[in-house]
């Protein structure tokens, strides 16, 4: 008996929350849950700066930028995926194939580009320096999502409903969204980059002192 009511409540809850899914309310149910797991990502990923001591206490204020972010991630994501679905439909192994492909080569650096350049315009950089910082982080990140993003994009194109796809997304991405905090705040990335273009560009001084004491 006891299960059965479990059952029968599981399936109310179910049944009522379709709501958030329908075509009224699902561009603000993917934003929403791309929000909440965007800030709780950062959160993770600041508890694990705290304990490499790279941070001294939690910022709630930075995750609150990083939740911002899924502001403009989330309304994205639906669009992207339901013209992907219109452009394509099928569920063959070609057509699920050609889906994954797109959405790996377009889908996933524009949702890179978006979060780092978002998150960067709240700490009032220029133009010149997001770009010098978001090159080596992008790439970075793109590769880390080579090994579970397609297998997981297969999934999703062979069984779920184009409804479904945002909030699937950003749950199956939660583990990259700490890691997006991560290596958006962690300065030897970026010091790493700033000191290679310091020694190209004394190596490139010291060749023009070079060749003109030659001459």
């Amino acid at each position: 008996m006891p299960i059965k009511k479990l059952f029968g409540s599981f399936r109310r809850i179910a049944s009522r929350s379709q709501v958030f899914f329908s075509d009224r309310y699902l561009i603000w149910t993917t934003t929403s849950v791309s929000v909440g797991l965007y800030g709780v990502g950062d959160l993770l990923a600041q508890y694990i700066q705290v304990r490499k001591k790279k941070m001294k206490c939690l910022d709630g204020v930075r995750s609150g930028k990083v939740a911002a972010a899924g502001f403009v991630i989330g309304p994205f994501l639906h669009y992207w995926y339901m013209y992907l679905d219109r452009f394509f439909p099928g569920r063959c192994l070609r057509i699920v194939t050609k889906k994954v492909v797109i959405d790996q080569i377009i889908c996933s650096p524009i949702v890179i580009a978006l979060y780092l350049y978002t998150t960067s315009l709240f700490e009032k950089k220029s133009l010149s320096e997001i770009n010098t910082e978001i090159l080596p982080k992008s790439v970075a990140l793109f590769i880390a999502e080579l090994p579970v993003w397609p297998p997981a994009q297969y999934f999703s194109f062979f069984y779920l409903p184009t409804k479904y796809r945002g909030v699937y997304d950003n749950i199956i991405s939660f583990g990259y969204d700490c890691l997006f905090s991560y290596v958006k705040f962690d300065t030897e990335i970026s010091m790493s980059n700033t000191e290679k273009e310091e020694n190209d560009s004394s190596s490139y001084i010291h060749f023009t002192n070079k060749t003109e004491s030659c001459v």
